[in-house]
């Protein structure tokens, strides 16, 4: 006779995932099967699975991989102004179908996210996600860099939905601005600085500044402007034992001065993109494609691989899609004109795992930037006991992501190599569960007597 899991602990349960094979950070995919118990939106317990033990509601997922919920600390999702690229719903599917269960969304829209009344124009939309999403409002009013926005206001009514303050796209020249808000936040939130110090030269860069902008006699953007923004910051970050977070690092230099500034206490974190590990300026040598054109550039291939070198260290903290949704209008005719950006939601972990493995992604999507919410009270990039329950079933096979399948209203992924040839990716996310709720199931997973 089957024995309750009930009968054991006394408590009435959600629902159980059995037979999973868990993720672990540290230790990759476990060799042996476990059960998650679910109550309401937290993990109840973990234990070994065992055929004699029934539940009231369960998911037999029969030995496939079970990953923490990816973690995007840095994404565009459009709304409110532009919503014919993504809305907060359609970025949210396209977020789930990948496996992410928390994700920040950029303050860049029309008009910015800059203040409470324009914050306020997409609480409902956030507050109907079928993930958790984040807010990253801006630094200074309107994104011009002029004077900082009312953080006291901010935070006093919408302090459950920011992770931090950011003028992504544009660096903040008024350095006196960012201190002001590193003070004011006291390390609890970081300010979340796109390191570029463009100045006039090369304000209208759109390649990496060298043999490429040479050859395509183009405004580049130089590895100086990185480097020095970056300087910059930290020293700032130093002075005011702020939080300072370097978005979409792309450089050795720039590298060094982090690694350096973390040797001597400074708080500062930082990200890099798929594409800044997996690409470099190589692409666009024999044709400037827009689909490789992003900000900061592309850079040299001894740049990618030091990023690389740099995220399997630890001195990088965590990988960031900065899924920057166009249609498709925006991303044809002119290089010079496009605009920036690549989409990754839907497969950016399938990129990460195929070139790094299973336990680097997790790492680096889940259990990092999951350490970055602990200041918010929130315990998620890790299945354990008392973690929210945010997970996501794999089959463990290689797959191609398929652009008439995609959940994005943008469809400005890489499908393609140059050549034609499909990009391989490992580990295709086929159920997701956010904070204990089902919010994609790709029909691979049968329900059993899950209500």
């Amino acid at each position: 006779m089957c024995r309750a899991y009930e009968d054991f602990i006394g408590w009435k349960i959600m629902i159980a995932i059995r037979n999973c094979m868990i993720v672990d950070p540290i230790k990759g995919p476990k060799s042996y099967k476990q059960d998650v118990i679910i109550e309401e939106d937290k993990i109840l317990d973990i234990i070994n699975s065992d055929s004699s033990i029934s539940y009231e509601s369960e998911i037999d997922i029969e030995g496939r991989l079970l990953f923490p919920g990816l973690i995007d600390i840095h994404s565009h999702f459009r709304e409110p102004g532009q919503t014919y690229k993504e809305s907060i719903e359609t970025g949210s599917n396209a977020a789930a179908k990948g496996g992410f269960t928390t994700v920040v969304v950029m303050p860049n829209t029309l008009p910015p996210l800059d203040s409470v009344l324009n914050i306020a124009r997409i609480e409902s939309s956030i507050n109907s996600s079928k993930i958790r999403v984040y807010l990253a409002p801006s630094i200074t009013n309107k994104r011009d860099g002029s004077s900082l926005v009312d953080i006291n206001a901010i935070l006093s009514n919408f302090e459950s939905m920011i992770f931090g303050f950011s003028d992504d796209g544009d660096f903040v020249q008024n350095g006196e601005i960012i201190k002001q808000a590193l003070v004011k936040l006291d390390g609890k939130f970081p300010i979340m600085e796109h390191c570029e110090d463009l100045g006039i030269e090369y304000k209208n860069g759109t390649i990496n500044h060298g043999k490429l902008s040479k050859k395509y006699n183009q405004i580049g953007r130089p590895v100086k402007a990185e480097l020095n923004a970056v300087i910059r910051d930290l020293k700032l970050a130093k002075e005011s034992n702020g939080w300072i977070h370097i978005q979409h690092v792309s450089t050795k230099e720039a590298i060094d001065q982090i690694n350096n500034a973390k040797s001597d206490g400074i708080n500062v974190t930082t990200e890099v993109t798929p594409h800044h590990i997996f690409l470099n300026e190589n692409e666009l040598i024999d044709n400037l494609d827009p689909t490789f054109k992003v900000n900061p550039p592309l850079r040299t291939q001894e740049d990618m691989q030091y990023c690389l070198k740099a995220l399997k260290s630890g001195v990088i903290d965590v990988i960031a899609t900065d899924h920057a949704p166009h249609s498709r209008e925006d991303k044809i005719g002119k290089f010079i004109e496009c605009q920036s950006g690549i989409s990754w939601l839907e497969n950016a972990f399938g990129l990460v795992s195929e070139r790094l493995g299973y336990k680097i992604a997790c790492q680096k999507m889940s259990y990092n930037p999951g350490k970055f919410f602990q200041n918010l009270g929130l315990n998620i990039g890790l299945i354990e006991k008392g973690y929210q329950a945010d997970f996501f079933i794999i089959e463990d096979r290689n797959w191609n992501l398929e652009s008439q399948k995609i959940e994005s209203k943008s469809s400005n992924y890489i499908f393609k190599h140059g050549n034609g040839d499909l990009v391989n990716l490992r580990g295709k996310p086929i159920l997701t569960f956010s904070s204990g709720k089902e919010v994609y199931n790709s029909g691979e997973v049968k329900s059993g007597n899950y209500a």
